[in-house]
Parts: C-alpha cells; structure tokens; sequence
C-alpha cells in the first residue's frame, strides 16, 4: 500500500469535514442574522445536496482525461476559494453562491479522491476506507463543538469563524500537493485481494455509457436505493425524537454521542470484512438496518426505541460505507480508461438518493402520518435486499458460501442483540436529563434572539 496518497486523503478528508462542519453548524444562524426567513435557509442548507448530481459525473470526465491528482487538487482550491468567498459573504444572494460553491467542490472531491484511493493499494481496500471515513467522521463531531465554541468565546462573531475555516482550507492544497503523487494510475488488471480473486470479472472493454454492464447498472440502483432510505431520517430525526417520544435535548444529545461511538467501532470492522470475505458480504447491511430501525421507530416510541433504532441505523451506515467504497474502487479498476466516470456515475446515484429521502421523508409524514411514511422507508430497505443486493451475489459463481451469509448474520445479530439490550435497560430507567424538547406548532411565528457581530468589511 502506498501509504502517503491514504494519509493524504486521511488528512484531507478530516480538516475538510472540521471545516466544513463549522459552515454548517453556524451558517443558519448567520443566514438568521442577515434577515433570512426560514424557509429561505432551508433551500440555503439543501442547495449543496442539489448541485453535487451534476457536477459528479462532469469531475469524472476530468479525473479520466487528466488524471486523479489534478482532479483532486482541483476539488480542493474550489473549496478553498469558497471558504475565502465566505468572509465576504454578506448579502443572502452572495451566501447562496457561496454555498453552491461548496456543493460544486464537494461533488468534485469525491471521485478523484476515490480514484486515489484505489491506485493505493491492492489488497486492503476496505480497510483503508473505513480509515479515510473515519478521519470524515472525527472531524464532523468534532465541527459542531468548535464552531459552538468560538462563537462562544468571541461573542458571536461569525468574522473570526469564517477566518478560521479558511485557514483549514489551505491544509487540504497543500497535502495533496505534496502527497498525492503526479501520476497515480488505476490499472484494470492489477491484482486482486486475496479473498476476492476467486469473485472478480474481468476487466470491461471501453463503452460509450457506463450503464451498458448490467452490473454497474445494479450498482446504481443499489446507491439510489440506499442513499434515499438512509437520508430519509436524515434531518427529520431531532422531530422524530422529540415530537413523538418527547426527548430532551439533553437525550438527543446523548444518543448522537452512543451514534459516534458506533461508527468509529463497526466501521473499522465493515473494513476488515470486506477485504476477509468480499464486498458482498455487507452489501444489503444497509438496506436491512434501514428496515429494522424504522420498525423499531414505529413500535417503540421511547428512548429506548429511538436510542436502539439509532444504534442500528448508525451500524447499518458504517457497514456500508466501507463496503461500498471498495466496490467502487473495484469496479473503476475493472473499467480501465473510464474509471473516473464509472466511479462519478455509480457515486451519483448515491448522492441523488440522499437529496431525494429527505423530500420523500417530508412528503410522507405531512400527507399520510409517521407511520406510513416509516413503513415505506421499511419496505424500500427490504425491497433493496431482495430485489439488488441479491442479484449483485448472483452474478458471482463459486464464491465461499461461509463468506455469503456467516458475516451479515453474526453482524445483523450482534447489532440486534446491543439494540435490544439497550432498550431493554433504558425501558426499565430511562435517564432523566432534562425537561422534553418542545417544537413549535407549525404555524406558529419562531422568533429567535441571537446576539452576534455582523462581518467587519
């Protein structure tokens, strides 16, 4: 494995989400201090997740034409250019801009550092991920306290935050610079891990569309798919909590730390079994766990039911995502010269469904109640096993059968049995942390009272 190309998507990935994360947290608040109404912020939020469909496959072109580095640095000086465009951001029409910027910078990172990836290394694919991944994950936790903290301590002044975001983004220019090396082919025959040998196809001869292999048509279905049933709770989930089991915040709170505690344990595990036993193994974890937690919503609205949902949402996501890094990387391999569209293509599908489940999510429960739109989010994890995940093993012959069923049973069964668990104790002594969080009736005027220093120009 070349390990400075991983460090430096490690590194990058990390101070990018630190970064990132503290635009997140504090852009509402700055978008509320600049006059703008609440549906305005919530186009604002969503512009990112619209615009990431489109400029995908455009990047994917360009890592194939020029090459994954150039690609990549590429990702990197936009978003730089955005975080420097956020210091004088200072009408909502320019905050709107900027934030399309970022969306264009995120679409644009991901397959060229994918690519980058899988020309690293041959024979740890899914571990190396579940590392990049985690490095992401670190740094989104750790992107909401810093940016509560130093607007905090500075008594709100968003100029101080928006300086301190662009100086993280300088790190990730420089990193790739250095690291990422100027070539960094992704050959279609280099040699396959050692437990996937006897799984692999071989290579695919050029196409003018990527969906002409009936396998990366599967592919993409099973990113729409998963990508739409995970972000359905995407967003909703503090409702969820709040208005029907009558959480706290500090119970919200504490169940989001049991959820990071989740994805740093299981990722890492996910990595590890899909360079044992194949990328099949855990490929329907996510769709399954979509299912079960939704179930879980439904039947038991307490903290325990919604503590024990979240565990296994969390543990189907960090499954997943490792597993499905690794099949991209594979299946760019395969693909030889059109890896970068292949890998932009199949990623595509995952980013525009999970810019489509929040709507879906919002459309249900507004016309037909929670618990329709919980039992749809059920069926579509169900209909994703059956109908994708299933035939993706099928077209593999002569793989271990062990490797096929063992692994997302034991992992279905250890996730199950911690859930259960832990409703079971929290259902007998809930932790009193606090009175219910109470959210406005829907009609209701919201008026919020922030202190903060406008941009000094």
């Amino acid at each position: 494995m070349k390990a400075r190309p991983v460090w430096a998507v490690t590194v990058e990935g990390f101070t990018t989400r630190l970064g990132f994360g503290m635009v997140t947290f504090a852009l509402p608040l700055y978008a509320l201090q600049l006059g703008m109404s609440l549906v305005e912020i919530g186009l604002l939020i969503g512009a990112k997740a619209f615009i990431e469909p489109a400029v995908k496959p455009l990047m994917g072109a360009a890592v194939d034409r020029w090459g994954a580095r150039r690609g990549y640095l590429t990702a990197v000086t936009i978003r730089l250019a955005a975080s420097i465009l956020l210091l004088g951001a200072s009408t909502p029409a320019l905050l709107y801009g900027v934030r399309l910027i970022q969306g264009a910078a995120s679409a644009a990172r991901d397959p060229a550092s994918m690519n980058v990836v899988a020309a690293s290394t041959t024979r740890r694919l899914g571990t190396t991920f579940s590392l990049t991944i985690g490095a992401k994950d670190l740094g989104n936790v750790a992107a909401g306290a810093t940016g509560g903290a130093v607007l905090a301590v500075t008594g709100g002044n968003f100029t101080v935050l928006w300086t301190i975001v662009a100086v993280l983004a300088v790190l990730p220019v420089v990193v790739v610079w250095l690291w990422v090396p100027a070539d960094s082919p992704v050959s279609s025959t280099a040699a396959q891990p050692v437990h996937e040998t006897v799984e692999a196809e071989p290579p695919q001869p050029p196409a003018r569309g990527v969906l002409r292999d009936r396998r990366l048509r599967l592919l993409c279905v099973l990113g729409l798919l998963t990508g739409m049933t995970a972000h359905m709770t995407h967003g909703m989930f503090q409702v969820l909590a709040a208005e029907v089991a009558g959480l706290s915040v500090a119970q919200i709170g504490l169940i989001y730390s049991f959820s990071f505690v989740v994805l740093l344990v299981v990722g890492p595990l996910a990595g590890w079994s899909a360079d044992r036993f194949g990328t099949d193994a855990l490929a329907g974890a996510r769709g399954v766990a979509n299912a079960v937690s939704s179930l879980t919503y439904l039947v038991f609205p307490s903290f325990g039911g919604i503590l024990g949902g979240r565990i296994v949402d969390d543990a189907g996501k960090a499954a997943f995502r490792p597993t499905w890094g690794t099949m991209l990387a594979q299946a760019a391999r395969r693909s030889g010269p059109r890896r970068g569209r292949v890998v932009a293509t199949l990623d595509t599908a995952l980013s525009f469904g999970e810019a489509l489940g929040p709507l879906l999510a919002a459309l249900l429960w507004d016309l037909w109640g929670l618990a329709t739109f919980l039992l749809v989010r059920a069926a579509l994890g169900i209909a994703t096993e059956l109908l994708v995940t299933r035939r993706l093993r099928s077209q593999k012959r002569g793989r271990r059968r062990t490797a096929r069923i063992a692994t997302p049973v034991l992992a279905i069964a250890a996730t199950a049995g911690l859930a259960v668990a832990i409703l079971l104790w929290a259902k007998s002594s809930p932790p009193d942390l606090g009175d219910p969080l109470i959210l406005p009736p829907p009609n209701s005027p919201l008026t919020v009272n922030i202190e903060v220093t406008p941009p000094q120009k």
